[in-house]
């Protein structure tokens, strides 16, 4: 019989080997010298961040790190990491990015609460195009049903779930939407795993699972190019491919093959090449304007796109420095600058006017002089101040950067949507095959300037921004009422990413009929001081106005006329002021000395005019 002490120490042993055990899982848990290693012990092609020696594999992929047993160690595992279903606990732990997933879900690109305030109300399902709402929230209505078949993709939650680098088709993905990069390799290896996959399966092959299994792991990094922007945003607004100087067209593909200045997305689209951005010239991609407190949210409620947006253009191009040093710096900030060797001795970060954000590639010298470093590329572009054009006089002070620089927009001016009861559709929210769906098509498409109006900003102040065609469209056979019929007029305040470096000439805006709302045609001033509009388009028996117009030719709207409540097309005042301007231009040229004059004190020089002078007539 064996002693007690005997008993006691076999059992001293066996609770240290336990305890050694758990408490060696605990540490190979975090450095992934476990389980998991056995059986994917060749991954490689991992970034620094998210080395398996540093963080595990299950900080990801979660699981059992415990065990070499499949099934126990694929309990509880998670695929494709990083979509929001799972980022609080996967790239948010307390180790890694916490709180950054709960900001997303309320981010705009996360709820699309514009989208869905703006199409309800179009719908005249709210009378306003405001409030807040969530993608998720959707309902049957003509209006959601409408969302959920044509537009409901675009949100990042909508769940990854398929292996694959982000392409054009790319929609949604949480973290993995803007961070996940795929190497050539690591393609390679994917697309011969899944060849040999589907072959197996065809075939019922009963081979070893992991045949051909990818080797390469994708990275998940800060490395944000404009490809990962593009799915979603290359719809609508059509940010990502104006930026870039492409431009949509109703060509088909058959009639533009094998020309160069064509492109067709993956998508079936086809666009036409005219002249990209400033910035994209410069080398820039998204990531060098936008800031992390856009793009994953700043963890408020927005409902438009405007107020979630951080940056401005006199953010980098102004006479001030307004700057931040980088012991000043946030947590996530220092962050993020540690991980992009963002320091650069004792250089202070520009900051925006909104919230004070650093903006992290840019920087101040002593000497006040600014520039940026590309994200990617470390190329340094000086930051200029405006031209002088831009700040002298008091001409111009209500005007926005963005209405003298945006080069052009893109017009869609004729947009028929009806429900289809037999049509084969899917429901992008659900993520399932249906039958009864919408059906959009569109007559007229072309590039031109944008239409200027104005914006009430919260203090009261108006400033005259840039607007494009939102929604003329008709609205007919519904799904719930089949004998309603609605037509909408709406233009929408644009950001269209088109800007150039000189600025648009005088007459562009006076003398232009598109610029003022009207549309496009031909805007004339007789010698008695009568002005005379043209139009090249047709007008629409629905309100009399040409297909392309925002307002009717020295009238106005008040009422449901944007896309927003706080904006608005010039007023019959507004536009006879525009128009003053531009019967001087008839006769003056715009760098003349009275031109110049004018910036200054335009009263003033109409008491000076001399009897050659025709002013309008009204």
């Amino acid at each position: 019989m064996l002693s007690k002490k005997i008993i006691l120490s076999s059992l001293l042993i066996v609770l240290i080997y336990v305890f050694a055990f758990y408490v060696s899982g605990y540490f190979i848990n975090k450095t992934a010298f476990n389980g998991c290693v056995n059986c994917h012990d060749e991954m490689e092609g991992f970034e620094s961040s998210h080395l398996p020696q540093t963080i595990g594999c299950n900080a990801c992929h979660l699981g059992n790190p415990n065990t070499s047993n499949k099934n126990f160690a694929h309990k509880g595992m998670i695929l494709i990491p990083g979509n929001t279903s799972d980022a609080a606990n996967t790239c948010g732990a307390v180790n890694c990015h916490p709180g950054i997933p709960e900001r997303i879900i309320t981010s705009l690109m996360n709820t699309m609460s514009g989208v869905i305030s703006v199409n309800r109300f179009s719908f005249d399902e709210l009378k306003n195009p405001e409030g807040h709402f969530d993608v998720k929230d959707l309902t049957q209505s003509n209006a959601d049903n409408h969302n959920r078949n044509l537009c409901a993709s675009c949100h990042l939650s909508n769940e990854k779930t398929a292996w694959g680098e982000i392409n054009e088709l790319s929609r949604g993905g949480g973290c993995n939407a803007c961070h996940l990069n795929y190497s050539d390799l690591a393609i390679e290896q994917l697309n011969n795993y899944q060849k040999s996959k589907v072959k197996r399966e065809r075939s019922n092959e009963n081979k070893n699972q992991f045949e051909n299994f990818p080797e390469i792991h994708p990275q998940l990094s800060l490395n944000v190019t404009n490809d990962h922007c593009f799915g979603c945003h290359s719809r609508s607004g059509r940010i990502s491919t104006n930026y870039e100087g492409w431009f949509e067209t109703l060509y088909h593909v058959s009639g533009v093959k094998d020309k160069n200045n064509f492109r067709l997305l993956m998508d079936g689209r086809v666009f036409q090449k005219t002249k990209g951005d400033v910035h994209h010239a410069a080398g820039m991609l998204c990531i060098d304007c936008h800031v992390s407190l856009e793009i994953m949210g700043d963890g408020n409620l927005h409902e438009h796109m405007e107020e979630q947006t951080k940056v401005q253009c006199t953010d980098c191009h102004s006479n001030e420095s307004r700057s931040i040093s980088y012991s000043q710096l946030d947590y996530e900030s220092k962050k993020i600058a540690d991980l992009r060797n963002a320091h650069n001795g004792n250089e202070k970060y520009l900051i925006t006017a909104k919230s004070n954000i650093p903006l992290l590639n840019t920087y101040i010298k002593s000497t006040n002089q600014k520039y940026l470093l590309t994200k990617s590329s470390k190329r340094k572009l000086n930051l200029n101040p405006p031209a002088k054009i831009c700040i002298e006089g008091n001409a111009h002070i209500k005007l926005s950067c963005s209405s003298c620089h945006t080069e052009w927009v893109s017009h869609c001016v004729g947009c028929h949507t009806e429900f289809d009861p037999l049509l084969e559709g899917y429901d992008l929210l659900e993520n399932k095959d249906i039958t009864g769906s919408w059906n959009e098509t569109p007559s007229d498409f072309y590039v031109d300037y944008p239409a200027l109006g104005v914006r009430i900003k919260k203090n009261g102040d108006q400033i005259v921004d840039t607007f494009l065609p939102g929604m003329i469209l008709t609205i007919d056979n519904m799904k719930n009422n089949s004998d309603k019929k609605i037509f909408k007029r709406l233009f929408a305040p644009t950001f269209s990413h088109t800007i150039n470096k000189t600025g648009r000439s005088c007459k562009s805006c006076h003398n232009n009929p598109l610029t003022i709302g009207y549309g496009k045609g031909v805007l004339s001033y007789s010698k008695n001081g009568k002005w005379n509009f043209q139009s090249y388009l047709p007008k629409r028996p629905e309100d009399g106005l040409p297909k392309d117009a925002w307002i009717g030719f020295l009238q106005t709207r008040r009422e449901s006329s944007t896309t927003r409540t706080n904006t608005r097309p010039f007023n019959i005042e507004e536009q006879k002021r525009v128009l003053l301007v531009g019967a001087c231009l008839t006769c003056h040229e715009e760098s003349s000395h009275v031109m110049g004059e004018s910036l200054y004190d335009f009263e003033k020089l109409l008491l000076k005019v001399s009897k050659k002078c025709v002013l309008p007539k009204y």
